[in-house]
Order: C-alpha cells, then structure tokens, then sequence
C-alpha cells in the first residue's frame, strides 16, 4: 500500500478514536495527516469508504500473524496460546484502532460498514470453532456452540480492559489465563452435559452472520489479493516491476470493495498479473470466482 494512503489512515484512525467517526472530517484528517484534500480524494472517494478500507488494512495485519503461527505445525494448545498472545500484542500495537472498533461498533455508519463488522465477527468465530475443535477433540462438539460463545464473551471482555491499561495485563499470562479458564469451562459442560446452544443453532447463526454469498465471495478474493500481495515481497523482481503489479493488486482490491464489482475491470487488471508461476494459482480462482476467462 503506498506510504501516503496510509498516512491517511493512520490519521483517520487516531481521529476517529479521539473524535469519533461523525465529528471528524475530511479537512480535519487532511490537515493531520498534512496534505490537501485533493490527495484524499486520490485515494478515497468519500469518508466511508476510507472507514472500510481501514478496517481492512488492519485486520489483514491481524490476519497475517495469526496465519504465521498457524502454519509452524505446533500442538493445538501452543498454537491457540501464541495466537492469542499475538492478537493482544497487536491490539496494545494498535490501541487508537480498537478504541475505535469499541466505539463505533454500535454506530449507524453505513450499511457496508456494518455488514463488514459483522464478516469479522464470524471469522472471529469460525477461529473459534477450529481451534477449540483441535484442542477439545470432537467429544465437545455438543457443547460447541454454548463453548464458542462463552471464549468470545471472555476474549472481548479483557481485550477491552487489556486496550485501556496495558499495564495491567500481559499477552503471556492473558493467554494462558483464558486458557485454563476454557478448560474449567469444558470440564463442567461435560459433567452436567449441559446445552444452551446447540451446533445446529450454531451453524443457522453462522449463516446469519456470513451474510450474502456474494459478499463471502468478495472476502476470497480480498484474501487471494492480499496473499499474492505478499508473495510478491519474496519474489526475485525489480523495484519497478514490483510497484508496477503491487499498483495492480492494490486497483483490485479498492474495485473489489465496491457493492459490484467490475467483473471487466478484474478481467483486464488480472491480465497484468499474467506470466509470474507463483501468482497464477491465486489469479485462477479470482477468476473462477468472478465467472471470468483469463486473457
């Protein structure tokens, strides 16, 4: 992402945790991001598409330290505790955006910005489910749903307090507190074999939450975007080559935050991404996804 669109949203950040989404505008995050309001316009059509662009940016921040850990192949219980640590190491990272997050969770931004929340809710507990399932064992697939909700409650709860004071909690401790409170958590359910939420009232409330098919499809190809993304930072190519296809990447993924994307824009763009083997997986299932050819 080029230096000056995230000037712009640093700057958004720390306005809209100080001000709030509302009382913030344009000119105030020009004037303390330093540029002029045409630089915004450059890179943003309108505050509310800069407000999802920015939750992007940093939950594929997120997204990508989890995604490291994940692939070193540790025992579930280490890896779900070196997630946990890294997710509240970033937020302590991150403070002004989690402040943020708390405070316009309940606002009435716009509709795509709510339905974007909503999406990170249910990754969240997708998260979840694979992780306890991989730590539990199936024997606690009764349970699941009531075991799920349970381990956000607990999660959100001392992030919040974990974001205001620092000082007061530690990501290694924090982790494995919440740990060993999930494993008192699962012993109980199993001894009173108690169920309040069943899997499949877990499973209707996924779906409710993962929206329109259309929508899950745009999250892929954002994904698929941001994987090729970084790739290219390993790949043996010259700066200008380089710049080049990362201005593609970066073209597709504000056009694949529109309510309908351009299916020839994508066929056009991805065009340029042609010829480089460890891209081409990632540039056939846009496609497939898109219901596009590859020229």
């Amino acid at each position: 992402m080029k230096q000056r669109k995230v000037e712009i949203i640093e700057s958004a950040i720390a306005l809209f945790a100080e001000k709030g989404f509302h009382s913030t505008s344009i000119q105030d995050i020009t004037d303390h991001a330093g540029m002029s309001k045409g630089a915004f316009y450059n890179y943003f059509s309108s505050k509310e598409e800069l407000m999802v662009a920015l939750f992007h940016f940093y939950n594929d921040k997120i997204t990508h330290r989890i995604s490291e850990i994940e692939g070193q192949n540790l025992p579930p219980r280490e890896t779900i505790k070196r997630q946990m640590i890294a997710l509240f190491t970033s937020f302590t990272e991150h403070k002004n955006f989690i402040i943020m997050h708390f405070r316009e969770q309940n606002s009435t931004i716009n509709e795509e910005m709510r339905k974007h929340m909503l999406k990170t809710q249910y990754k969240s507990m997708k998260w979840l489910e694979k992780n306890l399932l991989a730590l539990y064992g199936e024997g606690i697939i009764p349970h699941l749903g009531d075991l799920i909700l349970m381990a956000q409650g607990l999660q959100n709860t001392y992030i919040r307090i974990f974001v205001f004071d620092d000082q007061l909690l530690q990501p290694e401790a924090l982790a494995e507190f919440l740990l060993q409170r999930l494993d008192d958590i699962v012993e109980g359910l199993k001894k009173k074999n108690s169920v309040m939420i069943s899997s499949d009232n877990l499973e209707n409330l996924f779906s409710r939450l993962h929206l329109h098919s259309e929508q899950s499809l745009q999250d892929t190809i954002h994904q698929r975007l941001f994987t090729m993304a970084q790739t290219m930072d390993s790949l043996p190519l010259s700066a200008e080559k380089r710049d080049e296809m990362k201005s593609v990447i970066e073209f597709l993924l504000s056009e694949n935050e529109k309510e309908t994307p351009n299916k020839m824009v994508f066929q056009g763009m991805l065009a340029n991404l042609k010829g480089i083997k460890e891209l081409e997986s990632d540039r056939k299932d846009i496609a497939r996804i898109m219901g596009i050819e590859l020229l």
